[in-house]
């Protein structure tokens, strides 16, 4: 099933079709302050990642920025959805005033081209056929409790993954906590283990090749 999930993802990243070049094909936050994060198997199906964090704030006002991939098996396991966001979004959607509660409330209509790149890809697995198109309406409502169980800084990470047609450079600096989370992603529930922290100089740069 790896290889399987392996050519599946290259093929959704390669062969996305020309009707999202629209979209940004390059776009750099500046992350400075709060952020919150998550990772989730919800069941041997279905699995999503999800990083939502305050931007540097300017004279132009104060942003934030989400990533999120989710991938879905049909349950006889012959297609997979994946679903990806990487962008800005208001920074009213990422409230709290420090990182012992913070909450995410996120709609999927307030994407805005210009600074964000977003897609849903199916791929059959027997023939390998792809259709990929916009993502569909949703929400994703979080909230992040701090319980510092577990505490780590991260002093200098440099990172560049390239995945098909996708390249995104990470730079990060932060002070860490474990947290727990409650809500829903998309409709699907979430509780467990989290990440809260605080950025400092932190960089996130997406490329679409």
């Amino acid at each position: 099933m790896k290889r399987i999930f392996v050519s599946t993802l290259l093929a959704l990243t390669m062969l996305a079709p020309l009707a999202l070049s629209a979209q940004t094909t390059m776009f750099k936050f500046n992350q400075d302050g709060e952020f919150a994060s998550l990772n989730q198997s919800t069941d041997p199906n279905n699995s999503f990642s999800l990083s939502v964090s305050r931007n540097f704030t300017t004279a132009a006002g104060s942003s934030a920025s989400l990533t999120y991939t989710g991938f879905s098996f049909a349950p006889d396991f012959s297609s997979v959805t994946v679903t990806q966001i990487v962008g800005a979004i208001p920074s009213s959607d990422f409230t709290g005033q420090n990182t012992q509660n913070l909450a995410l409330s996120f709609d999927v209509s307030q994407l805005d081209p210009s600074t964000s790149f977003s897609q849903t890809c199916t791929v059959d697995l027997f023939s390998f056929n792809l259709t990929c198109g916009p993502i569909p309406p949703g929400t994703i409502q979080l909230n992040f409790t701090e319980n510092g169980a577990q505490r780590t800084r991260i002093l200098a990470l440099g990172e560049e993954i390239t995945t098909g047609a996708f390249t995104t450079r990470i730079h990060q600096r932060s002070d860490n906590s474990s947290a727990n989370v409650t809500g829903t992603v998309f409709g699907v529930t979430a509780s467990g283990a989290a990440t809260v922290g605080v950025n400092h100089s932190s960089s996130l740069e997406f490329i679409r090749n």
